[in-house]
This record gives structure tokens, C-alpha cells and sequence, in this order.
């Protein structure tokens, strides 16, 4: 069983841009956490459904699949509209073995803003 936050307009997308190989804007954060007691391996990329169609999003970062042991989490990274996805009801994650996760995307993200850093 997997759980899944989408964090839009993260904090990561600055720190992204600066340290790692000049990504520019992946504001948009997914952490896939495996709630299971068998790892789980996920690939780089999710659909978004809604009424109209899918969008499948495979430009996330790290392209590549991530092997997520029990209890534990993974994040990904992609650049997207904040109004993009607000069309979008359902995000859907795939595992390697031909597992299929379905979320409500109005239940799973938060929003973030400037005011949500504290600076010390």
C-alpha cells in the first residue's frame, strides 16, 4: 500500500535549481511513502485524470525508478502548473509489478507560499 503528498510550489524548487545539475522550476513535490511490509519499486512518472482525459507526466526527477523499503519514503520532482493541474481529479502511480495507485488530487496536496518559510 502506498501513500502519497504532492507538496505544489515546494520550497525544493530553488534548492533544485541551485544544487542540482540547474533544474529549473520543479515546484511540484511528490512524496510516495510505502506503507506495506514489502518494498516497492516506483517509476518516474505518474497520470493525471480528469473527465476529459490522462496526462501522463514522465518528466519527473530522478527519472528513474525508486525501490521504496517498507516504512520508509521516497520524493520526485516536476515542473507544473499550478493551474494545470487544478483540472486534474486523479493522479495515478504505477508500480513495477503492475500495481495501480489512484488518489484524489484535492485530498492529497498542499499548497505552499512564500510565507510558509521561516527564515532563521
Amino acid at each position: 500500500m502506498l501513500e502519497v503528498r504532492i507538496i505544489m510550489n515546494s520550497v525544493m524548487e530553488e534548492i533544485l535549481a541551485f544544487k542540482c545539475c540547474n533544474l529549473p522550476n520543479q515546484n511540484l513535490e511528490m512524496h510516495v511513502n510505502n506503507l506495506g511490509d514489502q518494498p516497492i519499486t516506483v517509476p518516474g512518472r505518474f497520470d493525471l485524470e480528469n473527465e476529459k482525459g490522462t496526462l501522463e507526466c514522465s518528466h519527473l526527477f530522478p527519472p528513474w525508478g525508486q525501490t521504496i523499503q517498507p516504512g520508509t519514503g521516497v520524493a520526485f520532482y516536476c515542473s507544473m502548473d499550478e493551474s494545470e493541474w487544478e483540472q486534474y481529479q486523479t493522479l495515478t502511480i504505477f508500480d513495477d509489478e503492475g500495481g495501480i495507485y489512484s488518489f484524489s488530487t484535492k485530498e492529497i496536496t498542499e499548497y505552499q507560499t512564500s510565507s510558509d518559510c521561516v527564515e532563521s
